[in-house]
This record gives structure tokens, sequence and C-alpha cells, in this order.
């Protein structure tokens, strides 16, 4: 039964994304509401409907009360839009076709070390958001979401206090620059992203701090913004092999003062047996980027040498990301 269990997760994550594409949720609260009305709200086929989220009842996502009767739990809450710690946009994105297509060929890649990305389309997952707008955007906003999330964790374990510049390399729609940047009154900002992504950063995301920050266009293989006493990046470096990350690196390292520190905020993955979100996301960059991975302490320290830098010391948050700082060697 165990092993069922595992072997039925894709209809657990799919029926997930699909309630979270239809705004489910968002029609729901802690009081019991009957199936109809909930479909009519979403717009869904309510007899297909109740079997899903009785499945997932099961999981704790719904609460079934008869007859036929669904409310939101806790862990239901989360696929709402807009709640603190939403998951509703990483839910819709798991369900996009350059996500499912990729793991088709999850044999290939254990087999060979290619990715699923590139198996399924003939090019890398960056080329392929470029030419799909919807899904990038998809992905744009669950990255947005994570950030989210990670931002309140990641300023309040971390004192960003000292830096007068910060560089937040790829960092997508600037949701952590905004947070570290509100938090930190006397902190300039700089957020550098491809030119499609700095294209489509929301009106007001730095409400508050706006006079404090530049937005900058570019390829981070190729430049990272000047003048920056600290260099942030967020979920990036897992993007990428150990080459194109001393490429990004040696860059960063180029541009440090003597008193400078590059922040890396990821996932570390430790020698403990059981699961652990970083094992898990290690998974998801096997199969959808080339090269990418989530590495160990160790591994971080050997990246960081390799680029003239040294590992100074891992910033545990509350949640599974960590800060990893790095000092001029």
């Amino acid at each position: 039964m165990a092993m069922s269990q595992l072997l039925f997760g894709k209809h657990i994550t799919y029926s997930l994304s699909g309630v979270a594409r239809l705004g489910v949720a968002d029609h729901m609260d802690g009081e019991p509401r009957p199936i109809e009305e909930i479909a009519e709200k979403a717009g869904a086929h309510a007899p297909s409907l109740y079997r899903v989220m009785r499945m997932l009842a099961g999981f704790g996502v719904f609460r079934e009360d008869p007859p036929r009767q669904f409310a939101l739990t806790s862990m239901g809450e989360l696929l709402k839009t807009g709640v603190p710690g939403s998951v509703r946009a990483n839910a819709i994105m798991f369900g996009e076709e350059f996500s499912t297509r990729a793991y088709e060929h999850i044999a290939t890649c254990i087999s060979t070390g290619t990715d699923g990305v590139s198996e399924a389309y003939g090019k890398p997952i960056w080329e392929v958001l470029a030419e799909r707008p919807e899904q990038c955007e998809s992905f744009q906003n669950a990255m947005t979401s994570s950030s989210a999330a990670a931002a309140r964790a990641i300023v309040k374990a971390y004192d960003f206090s000292g830096i007068e510049r910060l560089a937040d390399v790829g960092g997508g729609h600037g949701e952590l620059l905004a947070s570290i940047l509100r938090a930190n009154p006397e902190t300039q900002g700089v957020l550098f992203d491809r030119p499609e992504v700095i294209a489509s950063v929301p009106e007001g995301q730095f409400a508050g701090c706006a006079d404090r920050v530049a937005l900058e266009a570019g390829n981070f293989f190729e430049r990272v913004p000047d003048g920056c006493d600290a260099y942030l990046m967020k979920y990036i470096i897992h993007d990428w092999s150990d080459q194109h990350c001393r490429t990004i690196l040696d860059l960063m390292r180029e541009k440090l003062p003597p008193r400078g520190r590059v922040l890396l905020c990821e996932m570390v993955v430790t020698g403990e047996p059981r699961p652990t979100p970083a094992k898990l996301l290690d998974i998801e960059m096997l199969v959808m980027t080339v090269g990418g991975k989530e590495r160990t302490e160790e591994e971080f320290g050997a990246l960081f040498a390799a680029s003239g830098l040294r590992l100074n010391r891992i910033v545990r948050t509350s949640r599974p990301i960590c800060v990893t700082e790095a000092l001029p060697a």
C-alpha cells in the first residue's frame, strides 16, 4: 500500500494543479459547501470535481462532510490566491506542458545525465519558456509566489544591515529584493534579470522603496551590475552546472570589493536519510535543467573556492531555504 501511494503520486500532483488552475479554493472557506455550488463558481463539471476533491480530502487538502459537501482545511487554504504562503501558482506550474513532458523522459535522464526538457523539445528550459509567453508567465508567477514566502524567512534570519548597494542577480520580479529594501532603509538595490523578465515587473512591486532601486536587464553569464558591495542570488545557482556557476561567480568576484559578500539563497543537501525538500527539489533540477542540482555544504565550498571566494557561513531560516554567505578569499 505504501508503494502504491508513491506510484499514484502523479494523480495527486495533477489533481492539485487542476483545482488550482480552476481557482476552486478561492470559492471556499472553512464552512462546508455543496459540490454543485463550488463547481458552478469554478466553472467545473460537478461530478468530476467531486471525485477529485474526494480523493484530495483523503490527503487533508479538503474536508468532506456528507452529503457531498466540502470545506477548506488549513492546508487547502494554501491553494487560495494571494494568501500568505500560497502555493497556487506553483501548483499550476507543475501541470504546465513543459513540466509534464519533461518528466516523460526521466528514465533517459537517469540513464544518460541529460535533462528531460531537452529530450522533449530539443532545447533547454530557458529557450522553451522564451518561446511560450503564457508558460513563461506561469513560471514567473510561481517563482514570485515562492519568493514571497521565502523572503520573509530570509529577511528575518539574515542581517542585511551594512550593505550599501545590493544586486539581486536573476531576481525575477523583485519580491525578495523589495522585502530586503523595506527592512533596510539605508540600502540601495539593483534588480538584474533577462530583458523579458525586467519588462514584466509588476507596477508597484517596489512601493515604499522605489527611489532606492534600479532595474537592469542583462545576461548574468556576460556581466553583473557595477558598484555593488553584495551580490544576491535566490534559486539561481541550483539551475546550473558547476562550470556555468563558476562563470557567474567569477564575474561577481571580479567586481566584489574587499569587504563585499556573495549571498546564495538555496537549499542545502544534508546527509540525513529521511526525505527532505532539498532532495525532492534536486530531482526537479535533474529533469528540468542542464546540469543543475541542489548542493551540499562541501559542494558549495568547492564552488566558491574555484572562483576566489570562501564559504564563510550558512544561515538557516525557518523554511528549507538557507543563506549561504561567501567572502573574498
